[in-house]
């Protein structure tokens, strides 16, 4: 998922009532059910083999690379295996940028003596002219008039991002535990928020974001101008090399100057040396291809139908993105999720439920890019549009969507987003697997993933509060992100919660509360 999404938690003095008990608010809980749902998910469990299958299995799923259609094609034909309904890839629209896969990279320092370096090309970018020999220069490029500084300076060159880490400044992170759950006084904290906070819509959440991307490419297609041969940055996490894009999913900057992304301890080493006056020699290699396709993009759908005459054409939604970075294999993000979703439904069907509304699952794509395309298509489709908010006749019939992308950690309960008349029934529904941890809920507006465009339409959507582990420490959209680090049990009981969450709400006799319909979205 993009952007930072594990924020500070500050606790607030009022304390929210505790919930009405189940009885007095008329929730029916089946144990039954639900003991069927812990045996099969806890004891039976396929969620770690399908997270490793999708990730390691078919490699990093960059939006519209060849390893995404493939993995997709995959989770299709294992959804239908299940036994659901209708699986399909389903086209949202067109992409606007192209299809890119990576055949070959190497970054090495051949003097003042051998060094491998361990960097990564950023998404999208165009190949190097062969391989590339030379002395590394640093410069300072913040803006577009930083580029004058050096006119006619950077032809042929490998050019380094800015100075090295500051040492008389020491990244605090440093000083931090790697990987963490949440502690009981965090779960707290989080349930007595009163205050849910921004984003409040999906426009919120992108605030700022397509002017960033639109002064990358500029700076990009401004350096490829000066005859710069190669782009260097310093990954911004110490622990991993964390890979961002010239964006090109939403445009084509084939014509960029070749870049990549080091480890920052190899790139602080360089800029060291230069910085010393001792002469560098890097040598460095990029054998990337944009592949031709049809530029359509795909999500991957499927789902157990209701049984109830009256009920089984409303809905609800389970999913997450099924897009990745390109550095590591995104088994954390998200094929976890991804998995988590699909072995839901998987556990469902196992153990013959019959829930009264139709349970779908939809895995998107490019969410990593804080535009939503797939999920933002599809609503568009099935929903409404949220520019004008004509609604259609489907986006009443949505009782949820819910949202699973925070990586490999156990479910420990779900942002309501502000929905305060949905929030006892979340209760009820978690509190039988309060032994698994899982009995959080909390008003917080939680953003940045695929769960915005439902709430642009008015759709009550939200996300599974997950133990963060090591997400934003090492494996967020990072080279580490491999099938190494996912937690099986965790990923378990995920999929046991979920499981249960879904039945539950689609055996409802009402559709779960929703919020006003928001007001169109003028730009």
């Amino acid at each position: 998922m993009p952007g930072t999404v594990l924020r500070a938690l500050t606790a607030v003095a009022i304390v929210l009532p505790a919930a009405a008990s189940a009885q007095a608010l008329g929730e029916r809980i089946d144990s039954l059910v639900n003991a069927h749902i812990r045996a099969e998910g806890l004891q039976r469990s396929r969620v770690l083999e399908t997270a490793t299958m999708l990730s390691d299995g078919f490699g990093p799923r960059l939006a519209g690379s060849p390893e995404y259609r493939r993995a997709a094609e995959w989770a299709r034909k294992e959804l239908a295996s299940y036994g659901l309904a209708n699986a399909a890839l389903e086209p949202w629209g067109k992409r606007r940028g192209r299809s890119w896969t990576v055949d070959g990279q190497s970054m090495e320092m051949v003097a003042p003596y051998y060094a491998r370096l361990v960097a990564y090309p950023k998404a999208w970018s165009p190949p190097t002219a062969g391989i590339v020999r030379g002395t590394p220069m640093v410069v300072t490029i913040r803006n577009d008039s930083d580029l004058v500084h050096y006119k006619g300076k950077l032809r042929g060159k490998i050019v380094l991002a800015g100075a090295a880490s500051d040492p008389a400044h020491p990244d605090l992170a440093r000083f931090q535990p790697l990987g963490a759950r949440f502690t009981d006084v965090e779960l707290d904290s989080m349930r007595r928020i009163t205050k849910p906070g921004d984003p409040a819509d999906y426009w919120d959440d992108a605030d700022g974001y397509a002017e960033n991307v639109a002064r990358r490419q500029r700076i990009a297609f401004l350096l490829k101008r000066e005859g710069v041969a190669a782009w260097l940055e310093p990954s911004h996490n110490a622990n991993a090399v964390v890979v961002s894009s010239y964006q090109a999913y939403d445009g084509d900057v084939s014509g960029a100057v070749p870049a990549f992304v080091v480890a920052r301890a190899d790139y602080d080493r360089v800029v060291h040396l230069i910085d010393a006056k001792v002469p560098v020699t890097l040598q460095l290699s990029l054998r990337s291809r944009y592949v031709p396709d049809d530029s359509t993009g795909y999500n991957v759908v499927a789902e157990l139908p209701g049984t109830d005459s009256t009920l089984r054409d409303e809905v609800v939604m389970v999913g997450g993105h099924f897009d990745s970075w390109s550095p590591g294999t995104g088994a954390t993000d998200n094929a976890a999720g991804s998995a988590v979703a699909m072995e839901a439904l998987r556990i469902l069907k196992a153990i013959n439920a019959t829930p009264r509304r139709t349970i779908r699952v939809a895995l998107w794509d490019g969410e990593e890019h804080e535009d939503y395309f797939g999920s933002m298509g599809y609503v568009k489709k099935h929903f409404g549009d949220p520019e004008t908010m004509r609604l259609l006749p489907a986006q009443a019939k949505v009782s949820a969507y819910f949202n699973i992308d925070h990586g490999t950690g156990r479910v420990r309960g779900i942002y309501t987003q502000a929905n305060v008349p949905v929030r006892p029934v979340f209760d009820q529904l978690l509190a039988p697997f309060a032994d698994l941890g899982a009995a959080t809920t909390t008003l917080k507006n939680e953003g940045s993933t695929d769960h915005m465009p439902f709430v642009s339409v008015g759709i009550p959507a939200f996300v599974f509060i997950q133990d963060p582990i090591d997400y934003e420490s090492r494996t967020h959209h990072s080279n580490l992100d491999v099938a190494g680090v996912l937690l099986r049990d965790d990923l378990a009981q995920a999929a046991t919660v979920v499981a249960s969450v879904l039945y539950h709400v689609a055996n409802r006799d009402e559709l779960l509360p929703r919020m006003p319909v928001p007001p169109p979205h003028k730009k």
